[in-house]
């Protein structure tokens, strides 16, 4: 009877977990699309990406619920740029860690990168 009950327990704990982390999956795979598509319209091809970094599960403890990338181009050195999807809103956030300082659009440094913004996500 423990036996039986110790086994419908982790059949329970399995099946949530199996739940939160397929909605995780889920909200994560909306949310790289959406960045996707917003990293074209910003104004960045594919051929100017170096490197994409898309962590499993966010940036940093500081950074936003909801999800990221990091995008190092061919032409901004170690600087990059940092999208990031804020589900609730469904909008996308841009920063860019510039010479070790992360800044939003609005910044200064942030118009030392060779990519800026396109007419088309701009407020």
């Amino acid at each position: 009877m423990k036996k039986k009950k110790l086994m419908i327990l982790l059949l329970i704990i399995v099946i949530v977990c199996a739940v939160f982390l397929g909605n995780h999956f889920i909200n994560r795979y909306i949310a790289e699309k959406k960045i996707d598509s917003f990293i074209e319209d910003y104004g960045i091809s594919k051929d100017d990406i170096r490197e994409e970094n898309y962590p499993l599960f966010g940036f940093s403890p500081n950074s936003q619920p909801g999800f990221g990338k990091g995008i190092y181009t061919k032409d901004d050195g170690d600087n990059y740029y940092i999208f990031e999807y804020d589900k609730e809103n469904d909008k996308i956030d841009v920063f860019a860690n510039v010479y070790g300082n992360e800044v939003s659009m609005d910044d200064k440094l942030f118009k030392e990168l060779k990519h800026q913004p396109s007419d088309k996500v701009l407020p």
